[in-house]
């Protein structure tokens, strides 16, 4: 039986060392693919963006000129709408009669009025002419109502809409999503649309395996190594720091949460058709822990930088020093495992964990205050018809944040395993 034991140890070794090494190659490969799907998913916010949208009036144009084109196509005259339509003819040519009547009184004043009004009235009857505006207004109408001029008066509709939407465009600038586009050799903002949302879609796939095996290496290497009642050996404790280690990596440099708030559908009926915005992205955030350091650094306001300090400090100097310290108390380099630092970020530290925790909520606090929450959303599905608003709130915790959560459990792991098992 004891001569099993060192040969178990040794297959122990090996084992974790493989894995390790498998998790250390995974980590860095999961590392480029979520920032690569962060920059997808930022540009698809772009693409999505309300301005473009929802605010934007090229749309409003181009839905408003199809619901028109639609109504002019469906012209014609019907009992209900041909009285009124009578009505308003009549009321032309009388104004159009009285309109004569002023302009030949006009012109038949001074001298030979008399002759020239008795001339004029011989030549047109104008009570006549009022007599007859129901007939003609009838003949008018029959008219209109023949298929080839409502093919006319179609066509002359549908010019004027056209000037009115040539002459009608946006004023916002329109350059970060025309880059987007031409980043993604899009033509339209569907076609580039369809196109991230697929590209995403493989790489949440990929990401997803990748952090899974992680984890489960990380957690085979911690079971394997103390399963057991035997201390381990210094390897061993190098092979659970460098474990701790790429779960840390992961955590801090890959997003931890999506911020998206968004209406997920607009509806308003317009002439009895509709017009509907889908996607209109209100706000997104997706960022890591060392983003949130550089853009808290880049503010250069004190507030800002004291946060960014707090937060580089508490989740990437103290994670590190913790790991560091152990290396060094494990292998006790120049007795350094008496100094009184080392000590504490190995020994004591555990009593200060939650720092770890504190920083989560600092960071999340950060991106949900400069965001915005779904209550505020709520206010605006307060309508009633014939506006119809379904907004969402898709905020969503990422990899990183699972990464860094099981960093702080195996770290706890580790000093107690160091300083009882070494």
């Amino acid at each position: 039986m004891t001569e099993n034991k060192p040969g178990r140890a040794h297959l122990k070794i090996v084992i974790s060392t493989a894995a390790i090494i498998a998790a250390l190659v995974l980590t860095v490969q999961y590392i480029s693919l979520a920032r690569q799907n962060q920059e997808l998913k930022t540009d698809l916010a772009e693409i999505n963006h309300i301005r473009y949208g929802l605010l934007n009036v090229d749309e409003w144009t181009a839905q408003l000129s199809t619901i028109l084109s639609i109504k002019i196509l469906e012209l014609k005259l019907t009992p209900e709408n041909r009285v009124k339509v009578a009505q308003n003819l009549e009321n032309i040519l009388n104004r159009m009669i009285d309109e004569i009547e002023l302009m030949m009184i006009e012109r038949t004043s001074g001298q030979l009025s008399g002759m020239k009004r008795w001339f004029a009235g011989f030549v047109i009857n104008l009570d006549q002419l009022r007599d007859s505006v129901p007939s003609y207004s009838n003949q008018l109408l029959s008219e209109l109502n023949k298929p080839e001029n409502i093919k006319v008066l179609q066509q002359f509709l549908s010019e004027k809409l056209n000037e009115f939407t040539a002459s009608t465009y946006n004023l916002d600038q329109m350059d970060p999503l025309h880059m987007v586009m031409e980043k993604h050799s899009c033509f339209d903002k569907e076609e580039c649309r369809e196109l991230i949302r697929e590209k995403i879609g493989v790489k949440n796939r990929v990401i997803n395996f990748r952090v899974i095996m992680v984890l489960l290496l990380v957690s085979a290497v911690y079971l394997i190594n103390l399963v057991s009642r035997q201390k381990i050996n210094l390897f061993q404790a190098t092979l659970l720091i460098l474990a701790s280690f790429c779960l840390l990596l992961g955590g801090i440099t890959t997003p931890m949460i999506d911020l998206d708030a968004r209406i997920d559908q607009l509806m308003i009926q317009i002439m009895g058709e509709e017009i509907i915005f889908r996607n209109n992205i209100i706000f997104f955030q997706s960022k890591s822990i060392t983003d949130v350091v550089r853009i808290l650094f880049e503010e250069r306001t004190l507030p800002m930088i004291f946060v960014g300090v707090l937060l580089f400090t508490f989740s990437i100097i103290f994670p590190s020093l913790k790991l560091i310290s152990s290396l060094l108390y494990t292998y006790d380099i120049g007795n350094l495992r008496e100094n009184m630092l080392i000590r504490f970020f190995v020994i004591k530290s555990g009593k200060w964990s939650m720092a770890d925790v504190m920083v989560i909520a600092i960071y999340m606090s950060y991106i949900g205050f400069n965001g915005i929450i779904g209550s505020q959303l709520d206010h605006l599905t307060q309508t009633t018809k014939p506006v119809e608003i379904l907004t969402t709130n898709g905020t969503q915790l990422l990899s990183g944040f699972y990464l860094f959560l099981l960093f702080c459990i195996s770290s706890l792991i580790l000093s107690e395993t160091i300083t009882r098992k070494t």
